[in-house]
């Protein structure tokens, strides 16, 4: 997970790579995306100073200017708890050429790093931020500030007062058809607690008022023997919301709501197989169906459980999978490899697809649609 220390996970290393190599026996995976590698649109690299350029969002803005923030890592250690601020890139024209150079958008404002953002146009307007605080080691809070005419960010403010680690992934928030925004939290520690859980509580916080104030919505049920982490959200053609979750049970599981986030049905083991890493899940403009993007499962022999991306085309509520393509990294680094995706759609037939590596930076993406039919 993007937003946990990585000696969490050094702990549990050995089951992980036993649970892949058992879950891995899928079918073989179909063809290589044929246009993904002549549609790599922007490549953020890093280097000097900036060992890791990393999860971000897009927002398309009043003049049709695509902005793209992400996190940018500072000195030398690419380590979730190190030093970062967000920076942008602009495109002017759909996403096919991008400004040169970083643009800083939001200084470092925590004592250990900022980053996760989401974007989001409201309905009334405005276009809002929301980004992730880290202060401690067990404290990790979602804040939101609103962007002026100037291009500048006005106040933060925080959503969750209290001390306690909450991991908010980039390009999650969703404000429904009703106004209601939510964003989609994983507590791992809550205030007073001296250690994270890997494990983590799953609920949304909730605003009801355009951000001015949060409430927590209730928690998703646990189920025994299953890890939950990073959820997502989508608000599906017949107004249910659903939710997928990230776990060790070899596949996204998801849980629908049928009151605006408030409460959860029983989740599920979905189709969408994949290790313990995030999947992105969007409905798509013009139509009931759904676009997911993530890593699928894999042998564990000689590959990584990330160094592979899935685009899926979903029915209306995510439970069968129309059309999937798979792409092979390009770097192929030891370690972890293809992370956290966001999505911008263009047109009804156009969308960019943002993922990093820690190694090789961001890659920016332009997928067409109908090649998913």
């Amino acid at each position: 997970m993007s937003q946990l220390p990585k000696r969490v996970f050094q702990t549990i290393a050995a089951a992980l790579a036993a649970f892949v190599f058992l879950a891995g026996a899928q079918a073989a995976d179909p063809a290589p995306w044929p246009w993904m590698e002549k549609e790599l649109l922007l490549h953020i690299a890093t280097g000097p100073n900036n060992p890791r350029n990393s999860e971000g969002d897009f927002i398309i803005l009043d003049d049709g200017t695509i902005l793209h923030v992400f996190t940018h890592f500072i000195g030398s250690s690419s380590h979730d708890n190190a030093t970062a601020c967000l920076m942008s890139r602009l495109s002017s024209d759909g996403g096919s050429t991008w400004t040169g150079e970083d643009k800083l958008e939001l200084e470092n404002e925590g004592k250990l790093n900022v980053m996760s953002v989401t974007l989001r146009r409201l309905a009334d307007g405005r276009v809002v931020m929301f980004y992730a605080i880290k202060e401690a080691f067990g404290d990790c809070r979602p804040y939101m500030r609103v962007r002026q005419d100037d291009g500048t960010w006005g106040p933060r403010k925080c959503l969750v007062p209290e001390p306690s680690y909450n991991v908010m992934n980039n390009d999650r928030v969703v404000q429904l058809s009703g106004g209601r925004i939510l964003v989609p939290i994983a507590r791992h520690a809550s205030l007073g607690e001296s250690k994270l859980d890997f494990n983590a509580a799953i609920f949304c916080l909730i605003s009801d008022d355009g951000g001015n104030s949060w409430r927590e919505g209730q928690r998703v049920e646990p189920i025994e023997g299953i890890v939950y982490q990073e959820p997502g959200l989508c608000e599906l053609a017949d107004g249910r919301i659903l939710m997928n979750i990230r776990t060790d049970g070899g596949a996204q599981y998801f849980t629908y709501s049928t009151d605006g986030g408030e409460s959860w049905g029983k989740p599920f083991k979905s189709c969408i197989d994949s290790p313990l890493s995030p999947t992105l899940i969007k409905r798509i403009p013009g139509s009931d169906e759904l676009l997911a993007v993530g890593n699928p499962l894999l042998p564990i022999s000689g590959q990584n459980e990330r160094a592979t991306v899935t685009i899926e085309r979903l029915n209306a509520d995510g439970t069968e999978i129309l059309v999937r393509k798979t792409m092979e990294h390009p770097e192929r680094p030891v370690g972890p490899n293809w992370q956290y995706p966001s999505i911008c759609f263009i047109d009804d037939d156009t969308a960019l697809v943002a993922y990093f590596t820690w190694v090789g930076g961001i890659f920016i993406y332009k997928v067409k649609l109908s090649d998913l039919k």
